[in-house]
């Protein structure tokens, strides 16, 4: 996104905030949450492997006002019904939009008192397209709420606090790629992700370097990942890492990051198959985040491309997601000329196709990839869509 679409959307929030809410402008705080992308370490962030993740030029921003009484009311220019609770929020069942901004609320007041709310208008560049626009907005509402009860919060805190939104309050039982992705993001730098010790290490290309952009392919199919296969795989992960540790006698292991490499090549072969697969999508996938990370660092991005097509294949055989449309995105794009290499965002359950490209032949080729793509599915026509973009900083305020 540019300057120019920005400021329009900070025009409308102003706009929403002033009429509906007769907040004064000069009263307005701003958040700026981007979405982030993960070129490689799909799937392991919840069983404790290392991930590759950057921060783009897409947001959520967040327009708001501190309220003296203890209360949130939000509305969005991506949803017409606007909503209002009381704080402190309980730990329930909340439906519809705003339950990431109740989830910030019940995250944030585990740790520290809120005295106060605040009044907000919000809008996201492409909610639930798989480019983790729930840890961006959920990120937005707790630094909001932060701000609003005076309240200073370390990056390592909000890391934690927006696990909790998802893990506890939300229910999905996804690892920390994308919220240490979102608050760590620096411009121009892959961040190499431990998130067992949650230890984020920038990692530069060098000065000299083949020019490129990244290629987002939407395939006009939106979804929420409590309502996929998702934390079905997730548990298949931890099963593979406890029936592991049982065979090598070795003791309970929880996650499969803390399997040493050579548990599994000794008794992989002794799995179930479902659990054998999900274990060596893992062991396989972190390998191929090593050895990203050095070719990253190189500046060799036809081979780190290849990973990337490596990782997608892995994760439709090895980790079997990846629903009908999204497997032909990516097949539109894996032998293109131009196109280093692409792979899944979102869990594969819907969302995008992430690619990195030459960057002098992007347009031609979202445009050509997303005319085949819609002579496949015509009813997704006017939802699907492909956008150009580049890295960017991570949250802050504006």
């Amino acid at each position: 996104m540019n300057q120019e679409e920005l400021q329009s959307i900070r025009e409308r929030l102003t706009q929403q905030l002033v009429e509906q809410e007769r907040v004064s402008p000069g009263r307005i705080r701003w958040i700026l949450s981007p979405y982030r992308i993960c070129p490689l370490g799909a799937h392991v962030d919840h069983q404790g492997g290392a991930v590759l993740g950057m921060t783009i030029e897409l947001y959520t921003l967040l327009a708001f006002a501190p309220l003296d009484a203890p209360e949130i009311r939000l509305h969005s220019l991506n949803y017409d019904r606007p909503a209002r609770s009381a704080l402190p929020v309980r730990r329930q069942p909340v439906e519809g939009w705003w339950r990431y901004a109740a989830g910030a609320a019940y995250a944030l007041q585990q740790k520290r008192a809120l005295r106060r709310g605040l009044v907000g208008a919000v809008w996201g560049a492409l909610p639930g397209g798989g480019l983790s626009s729930s840890a961006s907005v959920g990120l937005a509402y707790l630094l909001a709420l932060a701000d609003s009860n005076d309240i200073e919060l370390e990056s390592r805190e909000l890391v934690e606090l927006d696990r909790i939104l998802e893990n506890e309050f939300l229910g999905l039982k996804n690892g920390i790629l994308d919220q240490t992705s979102i608050v760590y993001g620096r411009e121009r730098k892959l961040l190499h992700i431990d998130t067992r010790q949650v230890r984020v290490t920038p990692i530069a290309l060098p000065e000299k370097h083949p020019p490129f952009k990244f290629l987002i392919l939407y395939s006009g199919i939106s979804r929420e990942l409590t309502g996929t296969g998702f934390n079905q795989r997730v548990q298949e992960c931890h099963e593979a890492a406890q029936r592991l540790g049982e065979l090598s006698g070795s003791g309970a292991y929880a996650r499969l990051g803390e399997v040493p490499r050579a548990v599994f090549d000794q008794y992989a072969v002794r799995l179930p198959e479902p659990l054998r697969k999900r274990a060596t999508h893992f062991f396989t996938e972190t390998e191929r985040v090593e050895k990203g990370r050095a070719l990253w660092q190189a500046g060799d991005l036809q081979a780190f491309g290849r990973l990337m097509n490596a990782s997608c294949r892995s994760s439709i055989e090895q980790y079997e997601s990846g629903s009908e449309p999204i497997r032909v995105l990516w097949q539109l794009l894996a032998d293109r000329d131009g196109v280093y290499g692409s792979r899944f965002s979102g869990g594969g359950f819907g969302g995008c196709v992430i690619a990195l490209v030459q960057a002098d032949q992007a347009e031609a080729i979202g445009r050509s990839v997303l005319e085949r793509y819609l002579q496949r599915f015509p009813e997704l026509k006017g939802k699907a869509r492909f956008i150009i973009t580049e890295t960017d900083d991570g949250l802050r305020r504006l």
